[in-house]
Formats: C-alpha cells, structure tokens, sequence
C-alpha cells in the first residue's frame, strides 16, 4: 500500500534590486588615504571587494598607502540571492606618511619626503668598499661569499655600475642609471612588503651586471631583502627556486666617505 505526498515548495525571498543598492565609498577626513566602506543596504549582508581582499563589514577602513586609481566593489547578499554594483574608482593623491614611517622604508629611501641613493659595491679597479663582492652565490641551504678578485671566471667586469635612487617624494619612485649597461637604466616605482621583507620594482631594474645578472629570471619579480640598514642592502635575485644571487649595495654617501 502506497501513500502519496505533496512534494514541499520552497521559496526565496526577494532579489535586492541593483537600483536599491546603498552604500557610501569615501575618504575618511583626518586620513586621505583611508577610504571608508559603509554599506546601508538594509536586510542584507555585504561583500566588499578591495584592491586588498575582501570584507563583509557593514563599516570598514581601507588603507592605501600610495597614490593611483583604485577600484572597489560593493555587494550584497539578500534572502534572494547575490547583488553587485558596478565599480567605483577613487583617486587617491598622496602617500600616507604613517605606512612609510617603517625601518625598511626608512633605510631604503630616506623616509617620507626624501630620497636616498645607492650603488654596487664595486668600483673601476675592482674594490669592494663594504663587502668581500659584489655579488655572492646562493642556493638551498647553501651560500658563498667569495672575494671579487677570485672569481674572474665569473665574467663580471669591474666599473661604475652608476648609481640607483629610492625616494618618497609624492609616491614611491625608483630611478636606475646604470653606466655599465644603459639599456638596464629606467624610471619607474618600487614597493616594499614589510610582511615578507621583499621589494619589488617596475619599470626600471635595480644595478646588476648581464654576466650573472643575466641569469636572473625576472629582475621586476619580488626580491628577497637579506639585509638592510642606513648604509648596506643585500638583495636576493633569483634564478630559480632554488638558486640565485646576493647584489650587494651601499648607500653613495658610504661609497663617497670611506
């Protein structure tokens, strides 16, 4: 014996309407480079989508550091389903002072509003002032730091590498005058990621030779920075995952002093 049944109907509730949107996308007043997200869409749960991630507070405060055009997105989730806005672009036209005022931006460009210099630390009669090279090899769970008079094999040729300049000085720019090897000099930016010690340029190249340099599979890819104070940098430039090349640099006010 067989008993029949009416299957249940379910239902959502209602789409929120694209036009029914509302949220606000702004600067904050004491801080410029803090752009306000705050979603007044009622009954419904936002999703932000940032140059940064994602959130899904009803108010939150996005940090950017740097000037550019920067596209955010807002969403909500309703009893009907999932709505999106079309995307809002904000103009941001200064570096925040506060997310450069960090040991490694400091060392590296001067701080906020300054510069600094820097050059291989090689010269024409092929003497290193700080390190034992210019450059060292490196690889898993290996490193070498031979003198620069040892490895002539190595085809690196001793000169002026020219100068390389960081400053943060309306934004963060990077300039390369590379002596050596014009075609490798540019003007462009550079970043640092605090979180993973590593700078990144774009547009120019920091100093290198095409000897080792060459082998290098991306000079515009993150860079590991192995040490870094007020007047020596070792950059970590890599062939592979596992095996690359330390840059050694002092500032041009070492190299001009010692």
């Amino acid at each position: 014996m067989f008993a029949s049944c009416t299957p249940e109907k379910y239902e959502l509730g209602k789409v929120t309407a694209k036009e029914e949107l509302q949220y606000t996308i702004e600067p904050s007043s004491a801080n410029p480079n803090d752009i306000v997200l705050t979603s007044l869409t009622p009954a419904a749960a936002p999703l932000w989508v940032t140059p940064y991630g994602q959130s899904i507070r009803l108010q939150d405060t996005i940090n950017v550091p740097f000037p550019g055009t920067y596209k955010f997105v807002y969403g909500v989730e309703s009893a009907g389903g999932f709505t999106q806005a079309d995307t809002t672009e904000v103009v941001v036209n200064s570096i925040d002072q506060n997310a450069v005022d960090k040991p490694l931006w400091i060392n590296l460009a001067g701080g906020f509003g300054k510069s600094k210099t820097w050059v291989l630390d090689l010269d024409a009669n092929g003497v290193s002032k700080y390190f034992t090279s210019p450059f060292y090899f490196g690889g898993t769970g290996w490193e070498w730091a031979p003198n620069f008079k040892d490895i002539g094999w190595a085809g690196v040729s001793a000169g002026d590498y020219g100068t390389m300049t960081f400053d943060l000085m309306g934004d963060a720019n990077f300039t390369a005058d590379n002596k050596m090897f014009p075609d490798l000099s540019g003007t462009g930016k550079f970043m640092i990621y605090t979180a993973t010690n590593e700078l990144a340029t774009v547009g120019a190249q920091v100093l290198h030779d095409k000897a080792q340099g060459g082998a290098v599979a991306n000079w515009n890819a993150r860079m590991l920075i192995k040490t870094l104070d007020a007047d020596h940098m070792q950059l970590i430039a890599f062939k592979d995952p596992g095996n690359w090349l330390i840059y050694n640099y002092i500032t041009l006010d070492y190299y001009n002093t010692h």
